[in-house]
This record gives structure tokens, sequence and C-alpha cells, in this order.
């Protein structure tokens, strides 16, 4: 996934599709930019819906609040 936000999302909610590999950390949203002109001509793009790429991996964390959510990244992020 993206962010840790969207790692926490029901699979069914997660990205479909998204950049990875471009290096460039988020201030907003834990995780390395994913979309975007840079995103793309610098990262290789990742969809879900192709075989071995699968976007439902764990679900723990899925059910947490909005508020425990936040405070599990802020304290991951604090690491």
């Amino acid at each position: 996934m993206p962010t840790l936000e969207d790692l926490l999302k029901a699979p069914k909610d997660r990205p479909k599709s998204f950049y990875r590999g471009y290096d460039v950390y988020m201030k907003r949203g834990s995780g390395f930019v994913h979309k975007g002109s840079d995103a793309e001509r610098f990262g290789q793009k990742y969809d879900t819906t192709k075989p071995g790429n699968g976007n439902f991996g764990h679900t723990w964390g899925t059910k947490l609040s909005d508020d425990d959510k936040r405070r599990l990244i802020a304290y991951l992020l604090a690491l």
C-alpha cells in the first residue's frame, strides 16, 4: 500500500493502482509520493487487479476507530 493510512483500510477500500518506487516521502500521509507526474515519471505502476498483485493482505487494524488509527500511525512515525 502506498501509505500507512491505506494499509489500515479494509481491503475493499484500498487503492486499486498506484505508483511505487519514487523515493520522495510525503510529509502528510505517512508514505511515499505515489501519484502525480513525478511518481509516474520515476516510479512504476502497481495494479492490484493483476494476478499476483493483490491488495487484500492482512486486516489487522482495519476495525480500529479513526482516532486509534491516527494514534497508531503517529506512534509508528515516532519510532
